[in-house]
């Protein structure tokens, strides 16, 4: 009786520790899935000291300002949302002077052929006329995915100075996307880190950290994890088999050996504290 109520002790303890980690885990990876399977848009109000229209891009104010502003290439990591009139939920309500961010959900976004013609299923990020979108074709934040090709919408032309100086004129115009801020990793060079990293990865490493993360820290960290995983399933494994085999051999240790397995899932709990907290420093750094 004593040997068959231990097996099923020492089993629920490593049922419990590996359910907590895997919840730990679905809990980051959760939200970034919701958004891009909704289709009503999701809005927070933010104030604003900048004039924002509807489907302008926008990221969060300077250090020291409150608020948001169009998103300009310099601060791309701070990428929030979208602007918006009338989303379909508004998950806070906002005053004179602030706008609605769409964060989730589908919303209509200013968008430029800077980077070449925009198609269907092109992640779209902040290009260099302020507010407005372009083709990701490298690794950036991204605002979400186009749901439409920009030749099948009415565009306007404007006008940017571009890195040598000189006029260019692009194509502008309002296109559907899914609205899902995350960090983009772009196929590659096999031979580059980001080709080893897949993409929810990254999107789960920026969302800890709140800002863009290099594919190398992404890669550290999660190997960190996995060792840190495998060192606590290998402790709990010797520790139940050990105590399984001893209780065996002595029925009247079962006492000493239950406190023993206390000792062991006190130890594996703490080398997974560690391995977290290596992690989100390794990420946020």
């Amino acid at each position: 009786m004593r040997e068959t109520y231990s097996r099923y002790t020492y089993l629920w303890a490593v049922y419990a520790i590996l359910t907590v980690g895997l919840f730990l885990l679905l809990l980051h990876v959760a939200p970034a899935a919701a958004v891009t399977t909704s289709s009503a848009a999701i809005s927070q109000s933010y104030p604003t000291s900048s004039s924002i229209g509807a489907g302008e891009l926008v990221s969060l104010a300077p250090s020291g300002l409150s608020g948001v502003e169009p998103a300009t290439l310099n601060d791309a990591s701070d990428l929030v949302g979208v602007a918006a009139d009338a989303p379909a939920l508004q998950l806070s309500h906002g005053t004179k002077g602030s706008v609605q961010v769409v964060t989730g959900g589908s919303a209509t976004v200013l968008v430029s052929d800077a980077n070449g013609p925009v198609k269907l299923g092109d992640k779209i990020t902040i290009s260099p006329l302020a507010g407005i979108g372009m083709k990701a074709i490298s690794s950036a934040e991204i605002v979400g995915t186009a749901q439409r090709s920009l030749s099948s919408v009415k565009t306007i032309s404007e006008q940017f100075k571009g890195k040598d100086g000189k006029q260019v004129s692009v194509r502008v115009g309002q296109l559907p996307v899914a609205v899902n801020v995350v960090y983009y990793s772009a196929a590659s060079s096999a031979g580059s880190i980001s080709a080893f990293v897949p993409p929810f990865l990254q999107s789960v490493a920026s969302s800890i950290a709140g800002k863009a993360v290099s594919p190398l820290r992404v890669l550290i960290s999660s190997v960190a994890l996995l060792l840190g995983f495998i060192s606590v399933a290998l402790m709990l494994y010797a520790g139940v088999r050990d105590g399984v085999i001893s209780l065996g051999r002595n029925p009247l240790a079962a006492d000493a050996l239950r406190r023993g397995m206390v000792d062991v899932m006190v130890a594996a709990l703490g080398v997974l504290v560690v391995t977290c907290v290596a992690v989100v420093a390794i990420v946020a750094a």
